[in-house]
């Protein structure tokens, strides 16, 4: 695929092409504006009293093929605003553009590809008939003109520009698939978690599959930081007001926090974050340097007040798990060898989930733009910046810098992933904080000398929130489970009523075994019960019949619907063990 900046120009070319065989077909239609976005583009209209669908996209994409092969190359012209408003002077929304811009003091700037004139700023593509040819439309939304219900409600067309066939196919694939991996469909079907109005809006409500999942996740973690060296801690869901004013917190992150709660005297507030509380752990008594490092691990739930509309089932919540943990360390080699091992684990982590298109952003702060974001302490930021990228160069892990990222007391690592459906989001975080140590009174014992010394600290949360990352993982896996994960391993199925003893027999072997297994003892057909366990994405379907019991053995078949023939029932249960041990994917 091309760069970013080639694919916002091919977008935004689109964008022109689409306004130009709309208002070839509907005369008198305005168009407004059509910018790039992410995958594509969109354009606005005022269609005056015509109403077009979705129905009308082939006709209007038949008439974009016929414009495009007269588009050699677009041409661009300096205007004066008064120029400008004659040019436009049937286009109110194109006016009010040209007058904001030259109130502004920009440039007012016109393109034409041959046919079409526009007032536009943005990029666009050299040889439009030759680059332009594979695109598709998606979708049509109703878009208050400039975002404000005061003004008119137009109709915004979206669609999609790539450089090629394959690249365009591939995208509308991954739509197609969005649809059917959507984590609040597949939650629904597989009866994963559910949402109620009546708990709230973003509140997840776990239902026994989901939970499962959950639970397992969170044992996998747990034994993995284990192996890590640390140790399990736990703290509450609430504390006073007075913790979060000297964290910094509540001057930088109110927006965030939900309303505070008043009790005995005291303001209290659900916690958003899990530092201050460990925090409070390590203070707990007097430190030496022989502790270090300290590694507190906590599977935390905090509560953010996220705006309604930005609510996606498990993906944006206003209440999650984090595997959240702190790490004090007493020096920069130890810094730097913590944050190459936090890295390491990250790496280890998405091997084990199988998801291998990520990248991880350095986020730096930006002084410039942002200065009241950031604790005012440049010599700590210049000194927590280069131990992060001597981390980064050791762990010879690529990283992209960008600045404005960072948190309020120090830069950060943040991992990106993307699922195989092309939906990107930053999945968790490793921030180093030169400032907590000092705002809590942290400090401890040097050998070298009787000076008290205050920690860095790392925070770090691998997996992230629980809910977003199984969230992530229901969409990734399409609710195929690996078998570790999957909430049923195996359902036995017997093919007729007289098979349901040696049913049984087999289903209590396996239950011994500590699998998670069902019995499908419904009158059913065979058909039937093999369909509904390929609905539920059970991995392993385990037949019996005369045949079978016979033979004292199992057909084996997986979700797939791969038939693998009979085994016996001691080779399968086997086999089935190790996948789980060495969490297979399958």
């Amino acid at each position: 695929m091309g760069d970013q900046k080639y694919l916002n120009n091919l977008g935004h070319s689109c964008a022109h092409l689409l306004a130009k065989a709309v208002k070839d077909l509907w005369p008198g239609t305005n168009n407004a504006i059509g910018p790039s976005i992410e995958n594509g583009f969109y354009q606005d209209f005022d269609f005056g009293t015509v109403k077009i669908n979705e129905a009308d996209f082939p006709k209007i994409e038949e008439k974009m093929r016929r414009i495009l092969p007269t588009w050699t190359h677009f041409t661009f012209n300096e205007v004066s605003l008064a120029e400008a408003k004659e040019l436009f002077k049937e286009n109110p929304y194109k006016i009010e553009l040209a007058e904001e811009f030259a109130k502004g003091g920009k440039k007012l700037l016109t393109n034409d590809p041959g046919n079409f004139l526009d007032l536009c700023k943005m990029g666009h593509v050299e040889n439009p008939a030759k680059e332009m040819q594979h695109f598709k439309l998606l979708s049509i939304a109703g878009a208050y003109w400039r975002g404000s219900e005061k003004n008119k409600m137009l109709t915004r067309i979206y669609g999609t520009c790539w450089p090629t066939k394959k690249e365009l196919d591939h995208y509308i694939w991954q739509q197609e698939e969005a649809k059917k991996r959507d984590n609040r469909k597949l939650g629904k079907e597989l009866e994963l978690f559910t949402i109620s109005e009546e708990v709230g809006p973003g509140l997840i409500l776990w239902l026994p599959n989901g939970t499962i999942i959950r639970e397992e996740v969170e044992k996998f973690g747990k034994k993995v930081e284990a192996d890590y060296g640390y140790q399990r801690v736990v703290t509450p869901h609430i504390t006073k007001e007075g913790l979060y004013i000297k964290s910094g917190h509540l001057p930088y992150y109110a927006a965030d926090m939900f309303p505070p709660m008043e009790y005995e005297g005291q303001r209290y507030y659900v916690r958003p974050m899990n530092c201050p509380h460990m925090h409070m752990i390590y203070q707990f008594k007097t430190r030496s340097y022989k502790e270090f490092p300290i590694r507190y691990a906590e599977f935390g739930t905090v509560y953010r007040h996220e705006d309604s509309g930005t609510l996606l089932g498990l993906l944006r919540v206003r209440g999650h798990t984090t595997n959240d943990a702190h790490i004090y360390c007493s020096d920069d080699k130890q810094v730097i060898e913590e944050l190459v091992s936090v890295l390491e684990m990250h790496e280890y982590y998405y091997k084990i989930f199988g998801i291998k298109d990520y990248y991880v952003e350095l986020a730096l702060p930006d002084f410039i733009k942002k200065k009241d974001k950031y604790f005012n302490n440049p010599p700590a930021w210049k000194k927590a910046i280069k131990l992060l990228r001597e981390a980064a160069k050791i762990s010879k892990i690529k990283v992209v810098e960008q600045e404005g990222n960072a948190a309020f007391y120090g830069p950060k690592f943040d991992f990106n992933i993307k699922s195989v459906i092309g939906r990107e989001f930053g999945a968790s975080t490793n921030q180093l904080d030169f400032g907590s140590g000092k705002r809590f009174n942290l400090t401890f014992a040097d050998k070298n000398s009787k000076e008290k010394i205050v920690p860095y600290i790392i925070h770090r949360a691998p997996l992230g929130s629980l809910e977003r990352f199984i969230g992530f993982l229901i969409e990734h896996y399409a609710g195929a489970f690996p078998i570790w994960l999957a909430p049923v391993q195996v359902k036995v199925l017997p093919i007729t009523d007289r098979n349901l003893e040696y049913a049984n027999k087999v289903f209590n072997e396996l239950r011994v075994n500590e699998l998670r297994v069902e019995l499908d003892d419904r009158s059913e057909t065979l058909q039937a019960k093999i369909r509904d366990a390929q609905m539920e994405k059970v991995p392993y379907m385990l037949i019996v019949g005369d045949k079978e019991e016979a033979a004292d053995k199992v057909a084996v078949r997986t979700r797939g619907s791969a038939d693998l023939g009979q085994a016996s029932l001691e080779k399968i249960t086997s086999e089935i063990k190790d996948k789980i041990a060495n969490k297979v994917i399958d």
